[in-house]
């Protein structure tokens, strides 16, 4: 069984993007090195993320994979739109939980990014881990990472890292 795993990154007050989905906050940000992450994704056999941090993907790199150090991993856009079919990556309007119950057969599950996916996998107890790397910008408002949950989740830091102007923080929950 794998794990199912929240790898992404914020702004210091919490945002994943701005209000209007830009991430050039933190894709402009110099001293980021190539390798960050590398040794986290070669193990994802398979991604979950919504629609709007799809769009945003393709528009940074229409045509690269979602994960370069796995560029044959599936990824699941969670999507009422019907969409067209594009390598790589499968459209699906099936629960996240389910979703990610099943992928986690499979081995582990990276979740890319939104509180509309990371919100209902927290709430059922389904997320193992958290790698969040903070970076030092503060957005003022935008789309936070985490949105209100029913109920107090308790986590174990696992370890830090630094990458360039980025801490990186790894929580294990206690599940």
């Amino acid at each position: 069984m794998g794990r199912i795993q929240f790898y992404g990154a914020i702004s210091l007050d919490g945002y994943l993007a701005t209000p209007d989905d830009r991430i050039d906050w933190l894709t402009n940000l110099s001293g980021i090195p190539n390798d960050v992450g590398a040794e986290t994704l070669q193990q994802m056999s398979s991604a979950i993320l919504g629609r709007v941090t799809y769009d945003a993907v393709q528009e940074l790199a229409p045509h690269a994979p979602l994960n370069p150090h796995n560029p044959q991993m599936t990824s699941y856009v969670m999507t009422h739109r019907s969409h067209p079919g594009q390598p790589g990556f499968t459209f699906t309007s099936e629960p996240v939980t389910t979703l990610a119950q099943r992928l986690a057969h499979s081995g582990n599950v990276w979740i890319v990014g939104g509180s509309g996916i990371l919100t209902p996998l927290l709430t059922a107890h389904l997320v193992d881990d958290l790698y969040v790397q903070i970076a030092p910008v503060l957005l003022g408002n935008g789309k936070r990472l985490f949105e209100t949950l029913p109920h107090q989740q308790e986590l174990e830091l696992v370890t830090t890292h630094h990458y360039g102007p980025l801490a990186e923080v790894v929580y294990h929950l206690s599940n």
